[in-house]
């Protein structure tokens, strides 16, 4: 699946890596848990009836004066890591970007949101480098976090992709700071919780804006009750308020969102109700 659009000059495309669809989207219990701040009940009673959440991994290219650099990698190929029903769901990245006419020699730059197996692995999977001539872009916080001693539990799926994600690129991994201009056009905005480094990607051209989230949020259950944790915020109140601060601006500021995790492309705006948002989809015909 494949998306076309543009911000300004920016020209976008939003690749799919996989989109696993009934039977087999994951249970909302695994995301929202009394763990991590979600009693059964109050899911119960949110989530309307829903057991399931739609799980997108929507990488998005940019086409810069600095040359094509893609926002998150996605899971990539032959990934058992949530049972061996996943493989063939996930790793379609290469294919989509044959289609889109992107060519994975040509890529000039890969920008990390974090370092997430599900954001990572796409560009490490073979144990070679997806993008060869790519360099590299994660905030410092995350680079020196996964590469120091890591005892989290939640943490410790991730840490094997991080690692090699850090050790293949290797000085061609350059550690941003938040406000930092990546690219042309690219910006980092701070956005840490889910990880030490998290980091929304801010695009702007020609007075048009995107905002790429990350993992600020799974499900828009998440805009209706900001306040919800996932176990996999390695710091929860700082997830929080991240989230509370990027919707606040995307609603005042009216900006078009690239929501990693959302039904593909995950392209929306979100608007203010009350303390809490509502998800608007951009209503995308199939462009591909």
């Amino acid at each position: 699946m494949i998306y076309r659009f543009s911000v300004g000059r920016l020209e976008c495309v939003v690749v799919s890596d996989g989109q696993p669809g009934p039977p087999f989207e994951p249970p909302l219990e695994e995301f929202f848990t009394p763990e991590s701040g979600v009693p059964d009940d109050v899911l119960r009673d949110a989530s309307h009836g829903r057991s399931t959440l739609t799980c997108g991994y929507n990488c998005l290219f940019v086409s810069t004066p600095d040359g094509t650099a893609v926002i998150d990698t996605g899971l990539g190929a032959s990934f058992l890591g949530y049972g061996e029903y996943i493989e063939p769901l996930v790793g379609q990245l290469d294919g989509g970007m044959a289609s889109a006419g992107l060519s994975r020699a040509d890529l000039a730059a890969v920008v990390f949101t974090h370092l997430h197996q599900d954001h990572s692995r796409g560009a490490i999977w073979s144990g070679e480098l997806t993008f060869p001539a790519a360099t590299a872009f994660a905030h410092a916080s995350e680079v020196a976090f996964w590469s120091g001693s890591v005892d989290l539990p939640s943490a410790q799926p991730h840490l094997e992709a991080a690692r090699e994600t850090i050790r293949l690129f290797g000085d061609k991994l350059r550690p941003f700071e938040y406000d930092a201009e990546i690219l042309p056009g690219v910006h980092a905005l701070s956005a840490p919780g889910h990880t030490p480094g998290h980091s929304a990607i801010l695009l702007q051209s020609q007075g048009e804006r995107l905002l790429c989230v990350g993992d600020t949020f799974y499900d828009p259950l998440q805009l209706t009750n900001p306040a919800w944790a996932t176990p996999w915020d390695l710091d929860a109140p700082a997830s929080i308020s991240t989230r509370r601060q990027l919707l606040s601006r995307a609603a005042d500021e009216q900006l078009l969102i690239h929501a990693y995790h959302l039904p593909f492309p995950g392209l929306g705006h979100v608007q203010r109700n009350g303390s809490a948002y509502t998800w608007h989809p951009v209503d995308v015909p199939d462009n591909g």
